[in-house]
């Protein structure tokens, strides 16, 4: 039976039986994972009170052969953040982006700009309290780092092959978000014209999931600046 010792996020846990839990990881190297954690709701060596919603830290894991869920060995948190349950804010917070990467990630498939994402999230939401401009860079970061960003560098309908042999920079764009994203002229039937240095322009704003460009003064003018980008060319 192998066993993992991986950096995990807990995106929620639910009773079962009369002294476990069935509890959902996010994992740095594991993405989204399931695990019986036996005995967690006695054991206070192996848990400590550490599988809480959004609890950051290390989880021991084991396959189980023949089973779905692999089993928790021990989950050592590492990143005490009690601001996190200081409020209802922060809590309806913590719980979205938690519901939100869960639904996003498909099981065991490794995302770690996704866990860097909700990692910074965390923390700015532990240090500063709620911020609803901040949700909305988490949202654009997940979906950027899961490849449902607007295609901006060649046509979102075409690829490309009704300009084929030309460069994108030469063809004319228009903007419509609801077939992908830059739409060439010969597809486009609605949509603003859309420049090329404002498809350069969308190109630099639209977010990344990276922790360090996350101060917290930038994340509302972020939000704004992706918001002005899908109204102006």
């Amino acid at each position: 039976m192998s066993t993992l010792t991986a950096a995990a996020i807990v995106l929620g846990a639910v009773n079962y039986g009369e002294a476990d839990r069935i509890v959902t990881l996010f994992g740095r190297a594991t993405g989204r994972v399931s695990a019986l954690a036996r005995g967690a709701r006695k054991s206070q060596r192996r848990f400590a009170g550490g599988l809480g919603l959004c609890a950051i830290g290390t989880a021991a894991l084991r396959e189980r052969p023949g089973a779905e869920l692999l089993t928790l060995e021990r989950f050592d948190v590492t990143e005490p953040h009690p601001g996190l349950g200081a409020d209802v804010a922060r809590l309806a917070h913590a719980a979205y982006a938690a519901e939100l990467v869960g639904k996003l990630c498909a099981p065991r498939q490794e995302e770690p700009g996704v866990f860097d994402a909700l990692l910074a999230f965390l923390r700015l939401l532990d240090e500063e309290g709620a911020s609803a401009e901040r949700l909305r860079v988490l949202e654009l970061a997940l979906l950027g780092a899961l490849g449902f960003g607007p295609v901006l560098d060649s046509c979102a309908v075409c690829a490309g092959d009704r300009f084929e042999g030309r460069p994108a920079v030469e063809i004319a764009f228009r903007w419509d978000p609801d077939r992908g994203g830059a739409v060439c002229v010969a597809c486009a039937r609605i949509g603003r014209p859309l420049s090329a240095p404002a498809r350069a322009s969308r190109r630099r704003r639209w977010p990344r999931p990276a922790p360090s460009a996350w101060p917290p003064i930038s994340t509302a003018t972020a939000a704004k600046r992706c918001s002005r980008s899908s109204t102006t060319t």
